[in-house]
This record gives C-alpha cells, structure tokens and sequence, in this order.
C-alpha cells in the first residue's frame, strides 16, 4: 500500500492507475489492495519495458552485381 510520505513519480504514477481502476470497478469500496496491487504491476512492468534496450534496424546491404550481370530476372523464352 501506498507511503503517505512518498511522493516520488513512480508511486504517484501508480496511486493515479489506482484510482482509475477504482473508477472503471465502479467506485466500489473494498478492493483498494486489489486496485493498488494491479497499478503496482502495471506500472511497474511498463517501467521495465521502458528500460528494455532497444534494437536500431541495421541497413541493407546490397550486393553489387559483377560487370556482366544482368539485373532483370532470367526470362522463361525457349530458344
């Protein structure tokens, strides 16, 4: 459960996901550890994906035809 005293970012980004779970149940009372602990999780594991490294697409690399070569595809005329 939330620390009265903890105003960092991340346990408002969690108290504010609490309580629009609170609001999507229906502003029923009683299930404030189910809200809090769901929020915890989501938050959390959006932080974690937010660390992830991520990849930079690497560049094609082409090869260069031989001199010669054609560059249209092999036509299929009988001779």
């Amino acid at each position: 459960m939330p620390n009265p005293n903890d105003s960092s970012p991340l346990s408002e980004a969690i108290a504010k996901r609490a309580y629009e779970l609170y609001l999507q149940r229906g502003s029923l009372a009683g299930h404030e550890l189910d809200d809090w602990l769901q929020a915890e999780a989501e938050v959390s594991r959006a932080a974690s994906d937010d660390d992830a490294p991520h990849t930079t697409p690497q560049p094609v690399v082409r090869r260069r035809s031989a001199r010669g070569e054609s560059h249209s595809p092999p036509s299929n005329r009988r001779l």
